[in-house]
């Protein structure tokens, strides 16, 4: 039989393996006083909290630029129009001249009669291809951008005033496919790679999906903190009401077979892995909503220096057990 020396004096395993909500952990750890100075072993008390549940959604900044593109397009398209409408009428007064003239008084001849009926057709006929032109490109850019974002464009008010005159961007949130977002959050928080955390109000859905995923939306986001144009974000978006809880911070945190973990102290030098597996990932930790049997609460005891230490020499202590077994 071979048995592997603790590298953390007074280490000992009341068991060795358990399971939680259908998950295999590790047992308790338990340590002696000074056990829990040599390994380093650091605890807070968590703190109640309220939080919000919510998706993590996959996001870009969008060049304005396009936007500014579609706008000049409309602008041109209803300035044709004005125009054609304007030679449509003239056509149409001046035929009228003719053809009554050529009725009343026979000084018009049939040829000038006819010439008039032939302007005042065209005319018409371009009005009518100026406004189809206008209605297609208006429905391409409904297809592409949306209601709320195509009449934006077309009347140049709406978030984009804000982005004409720099004190606002653009951005799309893309949620995952199968996430349980009901419906979009009036606001959510977009963080970059690099810098400070931008809130965004909503615009409104995307009719396109990016890639195939999930339903996409448009946000604004005001103020200085706009990321630069392209630049791919992590959307938080709120899928409910806020709801109590506690924070675990990301440093407390260790893994174990793609499942995150965190020890509490269950005793005077005992410490209990407990798997995070329905806790809503922040950007500061997990978040674990306060409800009845939940091990993490208010004023529990975790360990947030030392939790790698402990994972790994119980993980090695549990393969020591199962050779002495052989």
């Amino acid at each position: 039989m071979r048995r592997r020396l603790l590298l953390v004096a007074g280490l000992l395993l009341s068991g060795l393996l358990s399971s939680a909500r259908g998950q295999t952990v590790l047992a308790p750890v338990k340590l002696t006083q000074d056990g829990i100075i040599a390994g380093g072993i650091r605890l807070e008390k968590l703190q109640a909290v309220r939080h919000a549940p919510t998706v993590t959604a996959f996001g870009r900044m969008v060049d304005p630029a396009r936007l500014a593109a579609l706008s000049a397009q409309v602008t041109e398209a209803t300035a044709d129009i004005t125009a054609a409408e304007a030679k449509s009428k003239l056509a149409q007064d001046e035929a009228k001249r003719i053809a009554s003239l050529y009725r009343a008084q026979g000084n018009v001849s049939m040829a000038e009669h006819q010439s008039a009926q032939s302007a005042e057709q065209v005319a018409t006929a371009s009005e009518i291809v100026a406004k189809a032109r206008l209605r297609a490109l208006e429905a391409a850019i409904r297809a592409t951008w949306g209601a709320t974002l195509a009449s934006a464009i077309e009347n140049g008010d709406g978030p984009l005033a804000e982005i004409w005159t720099g004190s606002g961007c653009l951005a799309q949130a893309t949620v995952p496919f199968g996430s349980d977002l009901v419906a979009p959050p009036p606001q959510a928080i977009a963080r970059p790679p690099n810098g400070p955390a931008l809130t965004l109000r909503l615009v409104g859905p995307s009719p396109q999906s990016p890639d195939g995923n999930g339903p996409g939306y448009y946000y604004v986001g005001s103020g200085t903190a706009c990321p630069p144009v392209g630049l791919p974000l992590r959307v938080e978006m709120a899928t409910g009401p806020e709801v109590s809880g506690v924070v675990i911070p990301a440093t407390a945190v260790v893994w174990r077979s793609a499942t995150p973990f965190v020890y509490r102290k269950s005793g005077k030098t005992e410490f209990t892995p407990v798997a995070l597996t329905e806790a809503d990932r922040t950007a500061d930790g997990y978040f674990v909503k306060d409800e009845p049997g939940v091990e993490l609460k208010a004023s529990v005891s975790i360990v947030v220096a030392g939790s790698a230490l402990l994972l790994s020499e119980a993980q090695a202590a549990g393969a020591a057990g199962s050779d002495d077994d052989d």
